[in-house]
């Protein structure tokens, strides 16, 4: 038996010749007797694409925290999780002894400003009829600026605080006073955290309440390294079992431990009953570049590169591809290759082989 495996190699070495600079010439009984066999080459499916993992989340714009303006007691909570709020609605009710200090500063930085704005108008005026030097007309401006932008700090501290506009005004003129502070959805969506509790106290910058608008959702899909890169925004993702559909918006530029990379996708319209937090499986139809379907054993690496050896009349001839994806036994690559063309996918280590001893091109 190894009598006939090296006569048969010998036969081989002598009977191998190079056709051309890519031509790996082999008859079909040298076929046979390395165990070559070929499986035809077919354009890849892409309508749906390969699963993957992957989490629901809300994009970061989407999404608002409510906390606590400054140290108090809170006295109402209104709303509940899950429950949907538009921009501007009542969520909670904050009593804080802040809240009257801030108030009196308010009235006094009024009182001083209106002070201030006489004194200005009355020093225009005696400078005007030549009675006070322009020195201290400028010194009266100065302290009228002073005052108004201490003014203009406290109408702004209580705005912070969540107090509404026109009760802002109405504590300036000294014609309301309010002890509670009532904190307001800042965008419209769903309640998705609610951690105060009535009668809780609470510290400044407390976290209370989190605000989230659920339409659009984002996915985090871990892919591997070695798809990723096949992977193209704007190309189409669907959810196994779901019907939403969606599009891919960023693929990450570096990968995790586990050799997977982040790639993110939009989903709009017609959820499906997604929520954060979800596992779900993506699919991704990679439809840019749908590629050839080729068995996964008929590539072969060579210097960096992915070969696969088509066979012809003469024998084989190794055909550079780019491998965008694998699915268990298939790989899709793209490459100048033909419907139906035959491709070595037993005994591609010999075709290799033999390639590397003959062609220039593809040695070492």
């Amino acid at each position: 038996m190894k009598f006939q495996y090296l006569a048969a190699g010998l036969c081989l070495a002598f009977a191998l010749t190079a056709h051309a600079a890519n031509d790996i010439v082999m008859s079909a009984a040298q076929l046979q007797t390395l165990g070559i066999r070929t499986a035809a080459v077919s354009v890849a499916a892409n309508t749906q694409g390969v699963p993957y993992p992957a989490t629901v989340s809300v994009p970061a714009g989407q999404m608002r925290v409510v906390a606590a303006p400054m140290m108090g007691l809170v006295s109402s909570v209104l709303v509940a999780s899950n429950d949907t709020v538009k921009a501007g609605q009542p969520l909670a009710r904050l009593a804080s002894p802040g809240l009257a200090e801030a108030q009196r500063n308010l009235v006094q930085a009024a009182v001083q400003a209106q002070l201030a704005r006489q004194n200005l108008k009355r020093d225009d005026q005696l400078l005007a009829d030549g009675i006070i030097s322009a020195a201290r007309q400028q010194a009266t401006r100065a302290a009228y600026l002073g005052a108004n932008a201490m003014l203009v700090e406290q109408r702004q501290s209580l705005r912070m605080l969540g107090v509404p506009e026109s009760l802002v005004r109405q504590m300036e003129a000294g014609r309301a006073t309010s002890a509670e502070i009532t904190l307001v959805a800042p965008i419209s969506g769903v309640v998705l955290e609610v951690t105060a509790t009535p009668g809780q106290r609470v510290d400044s910058a407390t976290a209370l309440f989190k605000v989230a608008k659920l339409d659009p959702l984002w996915l985090e899909i871990s892919v591997p390294a070695k798809d990723a890169a096949a992977i193209r925004p704007g190309e189409v993702v669907t959810l196994s079992g779901r019907n939403a559909r969606g599009s891919v918006l960023s693929v990450a530029r570096a990968a995790s431990m586990s050799q997977t990379v982040s790639v993110r996708a939009e989903v709009r319209g017609d959820l499906n009953g997604l929520m954060a937090g979800q596992a779900v499986e993506a699919r991704i139809a990679q439809t840019a570049a749908s590629g050839w379907q080729v068995p996964a054993a008929a590539v072969a690496m060579q210097q960096g590169k992915s070969f696969v050896f088509v066979r012809s009349t003469l024998g084989f001839t190794p055909v550079t591809v780019r491998v965008l994806g694998q699915s268990g036994d298939t790989a899709r690559v793209d490459g100048a290759l033909q419907s139906g063309a035959q491709v070595a996918v037993q005994g591609v280590a010999q075709v290799k082989a033999v390639w590397m001893g003959i062609g220039g091109e593809g040695g070492e």
